[in-house]
């Protein structure tokens, strides 16, 4: 007896987006009560993410901070190094707190 397997979300994931495309198409094809009704209703949660930017260092080199966030709680944290032509980034973990500590800082004083 032979496994079926599972295909992948690389495998599925255009499938899933002609899915979607072709729902949204109907829904706003129809322009009445229900279908704005329905629109609304299709968000199972929806988040808002910001991204700010520190600048460090200006010319060349150059580096900067880039910090996702909701306005309260940081994210995620990106140093970014930055010469003539040339950039390199990295994820900044957690482990490393005084960064972090410091883009926390940033975020609570906007």
């Amino acid at each position: 007896m032979s496994e079926t397997k599972e295909r992948t979300c690389a495998e599925r994931i255009q499938e899933n987006l002609n899915y979607l495309r072709e729902e949204l198409k109907t829904l706003y094809e129809r322009e009445d009560e229900g279908a704005f009704e329905e629109l609304c209703e299709m968000a199972y949660g929806v988040e808002t993410h910001y991204e700010t930017v520190v600048t460090l260092s200006g010319g060349g080199p150059a580096d900067y901070l880039e910090i996702t966030h909701d306005g309260r709680d940081v994210f995620t944290v990106t140093y970014r190094f930055s010469d003539w032509f040339d950039t390199a980034t990295v994820s900044v973990d957690r482990s490393d707190e005084n960064i972090w500590a410091y883009a926390q800082h940033i975020i609570e004083g906007i």
